[in-house]
């Protein structure tokens, strides 16, 4: 189909591409260039400064790649449009979890959304999250903290205390955050020590992984592996994500949900 996900996809991308060669180009060269209308162009322009990875002004493009942005209302755009994804990721968590389940659940701030969305069912969540106990929950859900060292900036639980508690149980489901979700690197993350403890609840999970990331994760490769791509069920992104490494992951036998922002 013309206007099929992949399609706008490719084309945002290869629009992208283009100002990040060029620097700045207008809307009209840039429709003249992709062989499209000028109102498509707006509307792929108005997406991608939401993003946060091009600028857009008075019908001209500009490139933000290796520059901080210039536009402090920009910044604000993109974030706000990161929280409302995470958001809806984390909305969607609750449809794949069993009442009277027990979960683990690790440090990422979108796992953090998700245990609050989490509320109306009774549940065990053990995490390593130290701002678990603050969540909203079920009156009946138990909450268990691994323990650990504390890694600051994100609090989270870490080190052999964790792990060793994390070993001598078994879960029905886990929710899993990373920094990085590919085919050839896998599932990977910037902490060494946070690693160590995604990968344990990883091997002791029953039933299915679920794993959460937002665009800016998939395809990305990042210092420390926690877990081959093959170990996750079930991966919940949004629509940005690379369509081409979406449809690597189902073809892997992977779950993709890909929520949508009404775009």
């Amino acid at each position: 189909m013309k206007n099929s996900i992949s399609n706008v996809q490719e084309r945002r991308s290869e629009l992208l591409k283009i100002v990040n060669k060029k620097g700045s180009m207008s809307v009209e060269d840039l429709a003249e260039k992709l062989n499209v209308s000028e109102i498509t162009i707006r509307r792929d322009l108005k997406i991608l400064s939401e993003m946060g990875v091009i600028g857009w002004r008075s019908g001209v493009a500009t490139s933000t790649y290796g520059k901080s942005l210039s536009s402090t209302s920009l910044d604000v755009n993109a974030s706000s449009r990161v929280d409302q994804i995470k958001m809806k990721i984390a909305a969607a968590v609750p449809s794949f979890i069993s009442e009277s389940s027990t979960i683990f659940v690790n440090s990422s701030t979108l796992c953090w959304m998700a245990i609050n969305q989490l509320a109306s069912k009774r549940l065990t969540i053990i995490t390593n999250n130290a701002h678990a106990t603050e969540s909203v929950h079920h009156p009946q859900t138990i909450i268990i903290l691994t323990g650990g060292e504390i890694r600051y900036p994100k609090e989270s639980l870490v080190g052999g205390v964790a792990i060793q508690l994390l070993s001598s149980m078994q879960s029905d489901y886990t929710i899993i955050g990373l920094d990085g979700v590919s085919v050839d690197g896998g599932l990977t993350t910037q902490n060494l020590y946070e690693s160590q403890v995604n990968t344990t609840m990883i091997k002791r999970t029953k039933k299915k992984v679920i794993c959460l990331a937002d665009y800016r994760k998939i395809g990305v490769t990042s210092n420390y592996h926690v877990a081959d791509i093959d170990d996750i069920d079930i991966l919940i992104t949004d629509s940005f994500a690379n369509e081409k490494v979406i449809k690597s992951f189902r073809k892997r036998g992977i779950e993709v949900i890909q929520i949508q922002l009404g775009q």
